[in-house]
């Protein structure tokens, strides 16, 4: 009995530690990825999310707006014209400013606390300091695709990164009234007085 009982509190113990074991794996691989994507898409989803037209998308729509923001942040275009475009103008979103956020100071806090926890044998101060330092690493780079607040707090990328229907209808706009212009323009030399007529 006392070796089936020693069995089985070995199992128990066995069994929590490969359970820590996977959550450490996967706060490891996840961190970095996390703050990143947290960071570069944040303010866009903040005008997203207000948006009904957003919201009643089908999954396949929300991973084409998601896939939108990846690349146009990053290099300027977008795989899906149809969809949300976070840099119209066709650049790609450069902040060196971003690179300071609140990842980057999560992960300060957290290397912090790695390095005084060695010396004073705190819990996990290993995991932390490696956490902490992907925490850098993602925000950092999120951060810096960012597209820039102000200092009262974020601002709107309503202004900056308008959805596809209002940048057709600006278009639109601009191509009909050049073309008002064009059509009203008469040169000087092609007027003939004798007719009346812009024709000869």
């Amino acid at each position: 009995m006392a070796r089936k009982g020693g069995r089985r509190s070995s199992k128990r113990r066995n069994g929590s530690k490969s359970i820590k074991s996977m959550i450490r794996q996967v706060v490891s691989k996840g961190s970095a990825p996390l703050a990143f994507w947290q960071q570069l898409s944040e303010k866009d989803y903040q005008v997203l999310n207000a948006d009904g037209n957003y919201a009643s998308l089908d999954y396949l729509g929300k991973l084409k707006v998601a896939s939108n923001i990846l690349t146009g942040s990053l290099t300027g275009r977008v795989l899906f014209a149809d969809q949300y475009n976070p840099s119209p103008s066709g650049q790609p979103r450069i902040n060196p400013a971003g690179i300071i956020n609140k990842w980057t100071g999560i992960g300060i806090a957290g290397k912090l606390y790695g390095k005084l926890g060695k010396s004073m044998k705190l819990p996990e101060a290993s995991m932390i300091d490696r956490v902490g330092s992907k925490l850098i690493f993602g925000g950092a780079i999120g951060g810096f695709f960012d597209p820039p607040g102000n200092p009262g707090g974020y601002v709107s990328t309503a202004n900056v990164t308008p959805n596809v229907m209002v940048q057709n209808r600006s278009q639109t706009n601009r191509a009909f009234a050049t073309a008002q212009r064009n059509r009203s323009f008469v040169p000087v030399d092609s007027f003939d007085y004798s007719t009346g007529s812009a024709f000869r």
